[in-house]
């Protein structure tokens, strides 16, 4: 993995330049940093340790580019194979948390007119398909005999029983975030501008609007005003998928969590943020509401 002093060497333009760097903490997966050249701010995104396993980089950099293209993502300036380090431009606005969407309506709805926005212009290579990768991930965690949260088992079944009814459905792909983080978003002049495309790729754009929600901790009004943003109108069988999707991405993050608990080198605690996603879906997943959410699918 290369050094953010290694990056700045790279670029011949930067030679005999003003440069200083800081590094921006938060990030999961890769080591962030932000750097003023000239006066002028930049983005460097260096891939972090092992990564490669579970995320295709040169999806990531097409899709980068392809959002970048549409002007949702940020300007891409620079970028190096076989590293795959990226060089964007900095987005100067207000970076979103879970309070400032969780309590603005209007922010909601900003961020999922971006998102529509991507999954109507963005022009993405590869598949993200929920139940694809949730097979992917669980076949690295076996070959690596990685430890599992107690009864897994179980929400593998549950898991490949909604995969039944998404092969029935067929839905349309498009291109979709996957991490909808509160923190890939940016709101620059009144427009929310979407950050971190590693896990990009064509997905059923539900799985997106679920992913979202779950993130921030949306109830139900919050799901619904999701819906009638993005569809114009309330319609129930997205709403139920949306729903099942919600903890459908928490499984998924649950054993992205656990690769990464044996895999990185980032301080931060994957096994109790891993648990904590695993329980909360198995919460759900037990309730009424998800058998109904299910039947109206």
């Amino acid at each position: 993995m290369l050094s953010i002093e290694q990056v700045i060497e790279k670029i011949e333009d930067w030679k005999d330049k003003k440069i200083s760097y800081k590094y921006l903490p938060g990030g999961l997966t890769n080591k962030n940093y932000k750097l003023n050249v000239d006066g002028n701010s930049y983005v460097v995104r260096i891939p972090g340790k092992s990564t490669d396993i579970f995320i295709d980089r040169e999806v990531e950099l097409h899709n980068t580019i392809s959002a970048s293209d549409i002007g949702v993502g940020a300007k891409v300036f620079k970028y190096f194979k076989p590293d795959y380090v990226i060089i964007s431009d900095f987005i100067d606005g207000e970076l979103m948390n879970i309070d400032s969407l969780k309590n603005n309506n209007n922010k909601i709805s900003k961020v999922v007119n971006a998102i529509k926005r991507v999954h109507t212009n963005a022009s993405f290579i590869s598949k993200f398909i929920m139940f694809d990768k949730f097979k992917d991930y669980l076949q690295i965690v076996k070959k690596n005999k990685m430890d599992l949260p107690e009864g897994f088992e179980g929400a593998k079944r549950v898991v490949e029983d909604i995969e039944r009814l998404f092969i029935k459905e067929k839905p349309k792909l498009v291109s979709c975030h996957n991490d909808l983080l509160a923190e890939n978003f940016i709101e620059q002049n009144d427009v929310m501008r979407i950050i971190d495309w590693e896990l990009s790729g064509l997905n059923d754009p539900c799985f997106d609007l679920g992913d979202f929600s779950v993130e921030q901790g949306f109830d139900e009004d919050k799901d619904k005003l999701i819906i009638e943003t993005y569809y114009g109108k309330f319609l129930e069988d997205k709403f139920c998928w949306l729903n099942i999707y919600k903890y459908l991405a928490d499984l998924l993050w649950t054993l992205w969590a656990v690769i990464q608990h044996n895999l990185s080198d980032i301080d931060f605690d994957y096994w109790g943020y891993g648990f904590k996603r695993y329980s909360r879906a198995m919460e759900a997943i037990n309730s009424e509401e998800f058998n109904y959410w299910k039947k109206n699918l």
